[in-house]
This record gives C-alpha cells, structure tokens and sequence, in this order.
C-alpha cells in the first residue's frame, strides 16, 4: 500500500493488479470522489468563511489560488441548501439592493418567518421573482404553497409576483408606502423656500421638523410645527396629508383602514399640492397591497436589515466581479445554512 506525501489529498490504497494498474478507493475523510482537500481542511475554510475572514486572506492563510477557495464554498452552499430544503417558507420577501454601480443589482428572496434568505438572482424587474420562485423549486420547494408575499411599491414586482406567485397575496410593506409622500413632503418644502424670500426664511432648517413623527419632535421642533402651521403654507399642508395616510395603519380592521385610506387619497389628489398627487396615485395603484398588511401586518424591516449587511459584505470584499462569489458569501452569512453535516464528516474521521 503506498500512501501519498501531499498533505491536503487523501492517501491513495494501490494494489498490484495483473496489468500494474493502480486502483483508487474511498477513504473515510473524502467528502467526494477525487478531492483536493480532506473533510476537516474543508470544514475549517467553512468556519473561518462564516466568521467573516474574506476569501482573499483565507487563500492566503492556506496558500491556495482564492479560485480553489470558491470553488470549496460554493460546493458547500449548495449541499448545505440541498439538505435544508425550501418547503417552509408559507410567507417570503422579495427585494433588489446594489450589487455594483451602475445601477446594477440582484434580488433577494427572504422567508419572512425564519428570517432567512432563501434565493438570490442577479437583476430586478418583472421577471426577479419568477428566477427567485426557481431556485427553491430546485431544493424543494413549492411556489404554490407561498401564501403571502411582502415587496416595495415597484410595478415591476407587482406584475412579476402576480406571474410567478399567483395564489399568494401581496403586501406592500408600510414603509415603502409611506417613502413616497414623505419624499414629496420635502421636496414641496425646497420647492416652496425657493419660491420666495419670506418662505425662504421661515422654512429655513425645518426638514425634520416635517418629516419627523408628532411624537417624535423636540419641544423645541413642535413650537416651530406649530407657528408655522398658521402661516398658510403648502409645507404644513403636505404635512397634513402625510399625517392622514400615516393614520391608516392606525385603524384596528381592514374595512376602517380602506375607507382611511380612500378618505386620505382622495382629499391628496383634490389638493392643490402637486408633488403630494404623485405619491398619491403611486398609492392608489397599490390599494389592494397597501389593505392586505392589516391581515397579516407582515413587514420587509428585516429584509432592509439584510441588505444592510449584504452592502457591509460588499464594501468588505472591495466588489464583487462574479455574481455567484457574491450569492455564496450571501449564503453563508444570511442563509442560516446548517453545515453539521460537513463539519461532523471533518471532525469524525480526524
């Protein structure tokens, strides 16, 4: 029997056959036919990857090509998914973030009651959630059993969600319902202190004395609301309005929030503010999504909090050039992945 000197490839077993044919076999540390490295040297890489070393200096820690180290991680990913399957993701959330300039970004699948991503895709638009809903129905999963989905105010995902996910409802989140007229407040507000001296000089440093909530002012912030409500702005008018749609989700039932929300709608697109109509028509056009969040009240906060650390993992590898680099470090970080299998197989036979 000869034994091979290379640390990282498993030994090889030789018998003399009538030929002189040497014949490989298994041994217990392979995690795979003809590996490169043993099931412990793996399962280390896989630790060192999930603590938050970059691959750069774990190639060079183990003085290997950072190339092979994908390679590794990838592998791992993908059995670690095979094995946890998708079947238990009744509600999910769908969302794009930056992956480069150039407005250029992928999309992300999260379940919403594991607090786990469960696909990635590169791209946004009308057809993100037909690839996202592939990628489970590959590990196991059922598009169909998705009973809710929770996304932004993009008409792209509305009409790719209704294709790729039609028997789940849509719910639009209640932050991104409430960005448009919080937006629209504050550019009426540049747009009026622009219009003249006066109102120059009264909504001088007043953005968030607008933008915050009543309950969230300083003492200081509402005296200032307050006397400049008297003034006749448009400002405190948008205000106003931002309040009333901010009143909905106030409401105990969806039939007492529907006729909020028409009230509210209505009153925004028989005003005379012009930047306030366009989110309210954004709105409108999402009434249906907007009322589903007081059945469920499910939310995207989460989903912002991953792309918060989706943008940290990028900003900490310098960019990614290769989308699937990038969907694999998603993966070990956010995918609450169990790699038990790995690491016992490494710890086993060492």
């Amino acid at each position: 029997m000869t034994v091979s000197r290379d640390r990282r490839a498993p030994p090889r077993a030789a018998r003399r056959l009538p030929r002189a044919r040497a014949r490989t076999v298994r041994t217990p540390w392979e995690l795979r036919p003809d590996p490169h490295f043993t099931a412990l040297f793996e399962a280390q890489v896989v630790v060192m990857a999930m603590s938050g070393v970059a691959v750069t200096e774990i190639a060079r820690r183990v003085r290997e090509p950072d190339s092979r180290i994908w390679d590794m991680l990838g592998r791992a990913v993908d059995e670690a998914r095979e094995g946890a399957g998708c079947s238990g993701a009744p509600r999910v959330g769908v969302d794009d973030t930056a992956r480069a300039r150039g407005q250029r970004h992928i999309s992300v699948m999260a379940d919403v009651d594991g607090r786990r991503v469960v696909a990635v895709t590169e791209g946004g638009g009308k057809g993100a959630p037909a690839r996202l809903c592939d990628q489970p129905g590959a590990h196991g999963g059922d598009r169909s059993a998705v009973a809710e989905v929770t996304r932004d105010m993009a008409s792209s995902y509305s009409l790719g969600c209704a294709e790729a996910m039609p028997s789940a409802a849509q719910t639009v989140d209640r932050f991104h319902v409430m960005r448009p007229p919080s937006k629209a407040l504050d550019k009426m507000r540049c747009a009026e202190a622009k219009s003249c001296e006066e109102k120059g000089r009264l909504l001088r440093g007043t953005k968030y004395v607008w933008l915050k909530r009543p309950e969230n002012l300083t003492e200081r912030q509402a005296e200032k609301r307050a006397s400049l409500a008297s003034e006749h702005l448009l400002t405190a008018r948008a205000c106003a309005m931002v309040e009333a749609v901010r009143a909905v989700y106030s409401c105990a039932a969806r039939e007492e929030a529907a006729a909020e929300l028409d009230w509210a709608v209505s009153w925004i697109m028989h005003s005379n503010v012009p930047e306030m109509k366009k989110a309210a028509r954004s709105i409108r056009d999402e009434r249906e999504g907007v009322l589903n969040w007081f059945s469920a009240r499910s939310s995207n906060g989460f989903l912002e909090g991953m792309n918060s650390i989706i943008q940290s993992l990028k900003r900490a590898s310098r960019g990614f050039g290769n989308v699937g680099y990038f969907t694999t470090m998603i993966f070990l970080r956010l995918g609450r992945l169990d790699f038990s299998a790995q690491m016992a197989s490494g710890c086993a036979t060492h």
